[in-house]
């Protein structure tokens, strides 16, 4: 008696949604790297606008969920950051009936701040001119000169000239730094100027490489400190969180878990603790009152200057790398991996649950987007709260849109091209028939 022939275990085969997904997928990276490659190259030169314009937009969206989250702790051991505020009443009590905040009681803050052996600060003041018309200097004037003179911490400076003397005469210890925020085109602030040869480096990057105990007199080694990403970028995004201010019997914790703020008066008033956390800080000295005098635009509103430069220090301190956007290697794990899972799940909905649905084209078209669009906002979401960088969640959209045209122009053709075939056959057929026709009569 034969044995039966055992049968062979069935074939196992993907997926038709996997399938599809994954082409789709690639093409979707296609088109993002033909197309990245002419933005970064110009080709379009001033068309690429239409393209780069809403990039701003859809970054400003990921910062503004991450504006109220907690940060993570920095990336090494940085030190303390410090933002000594001069809010209302340190300016009421401090410095009463005066446009020019008392450069006396400057000198008295900032001598203060030595005695926690900072690893240096940063007076974020215009103090270019004496205080009093005719360039005679104030008694305050004098006080604060002879501060800068004797100082052994770095000091950082927004101009190059304090009281009328050269920042570089009074003390190699005085460095100027760019005080100025970066503008984009629309009039937001969101960058930390890059370094440039030859010019200032930012507050910011200056106070980071002094937490990081580097010598500022070493420009070289500063502008090295942090990754140089893409050198055609004007600079670091910043990442803003909101700087949060308490009552004076109130107690609370900020956004950035590495920094304190104090208003001038309590600081004078031993508010600040000396502590080993407090030694070797880096102190941020500025005014707040009144907001209108030194605010600026940016994505979560009108922000004050003092805090921005503290936003884009800490920015620096948690995050440090200089690449405004994803790499191109995690670029290319990331995007494709959630287009992926955002198309397989529209194809088992569309093309299992609504197979049968006279809706099932609009349904697809209109799912893939949300789905692919919701997935992409939120990785760019998780990516820039705790690697510091952005992902435009739209460009891959567009990219996945243009590819979707793509296909329905092949898919156009290739039917076009069938119809002119049967068209033929059809056609030949009817030839043959008439041919043996006339044959047969």
């Amino acid at each position: 008696m034969d044995k039966p022939i055992p049968t062979p275990p069935p074939r196992r085969t993907m997926s038709p949604y996997v399938g599809k997904a994954l082409w789709r997928t690639g093409l979707v990276v296609l088109v993002m790297l033909i197309s990245s490659y002419i933005l970064n190259n110009n080709l379009l030169g001033p068309f690429s606008a239409f393209i780069k314009g809403p990039q701003g937009a859809s970054l400003d969206r990921l910062a503004r969920v991450v504006h109220r989250w907690g940060s993570p702790v920095p990336v090494r051991d940085f030190p303390l950051v410090v933002l000594l505020e001069l809010e209302q009443q340190s300016i009421t009590q401090l410095s009463p009936g005066s446009n020019v905040f008392h450069r006396g009681q400057l000198a008295r803050i900032t001598r203060k701040i030595l005695g926690y052996q900072p690893k240096g600060i940063f007076l974020d003041f215009d103090l270019r001119y004496p205080s009093n018309e005719g360039g005679v200097r104030s008694a305050g004037d004098q006080q604060l000169l002879a501060l800068f003179r004797e100082v052994r911490t770095p000091l950082l400076l927004p101009d190059p000239v304090a009281l009328g003397q050269p920042l570089s005469r009074l003390n190699p210890f005085l460095h100027t730094v760019q005080a100025q925020v970066f503008y984009d085109s629309d009039g937001q602030t969101r960058k930390i100027p890059r370094p440039r040869p030859g010019q200032p480096l930012a507050a910011s990057l200056g106070l980071y490489c002094l937490g990081l105990g580097i010598d500022l007199r070493d420009g070289h080694r500063c502008q090295q400190s942090v990754a140089p990403g893409n050198p055609r970028s004007d600079g670091k995004r910043i990442v803003y969180r909101e700087i949060r201010r308490f009552a004076a019997n109130a107690t609370g914790s900020q956004l950035w878990p590495n920094l304190v703020v104090i208003s001038g008066l309590d600081f004078l008033n031993d508010g600040l603790v000396q502590s080993e956390a407090t030694q070797g800080a880096l102190f941020l000295v500025g005014r707040t009152y009144p907001q209108a005098d030194d605010v600026h635009f940016t994505a979560m509103g009108p922000v004050q200057g003092i805090d921005i430069h503290a936003n884009a220090l800490l920015t620096l301190a948690t995050y440090r790398s200089f690449s405004e956007t994803l790499g191109w290697g995690p670029v290319l794990l990331v995007v494709p991996l959630v287009v992926f899972v955002a198309l397989w799940l529209t194809y088992s909905i569309t093309d299992g649950w609504l197979r049968a649905s006279r809706f099932q084209g609009f349904a697809q078209a209109l799912i893939e987007t949300a789905v692919a669009a919701w997935f992409l906002f939120f990785a760019g979401v998780l990516i820039l709260q705790y690697t510091g960088h952005f992902l435009d969640y739209l460009y891959p959209i567009v990219a996945f849109q243009m590819g979707a045209l793509l296909l329905k122009l092949f898919a156009g053709g290739k039917k076009d091209e069938n119809k002119a075939s049967d068209k033929g056959q059809e056609v030949a057929d009817k030839l043959k028939e008439v041919v043996q026709g006339t044959g047969d009569g």
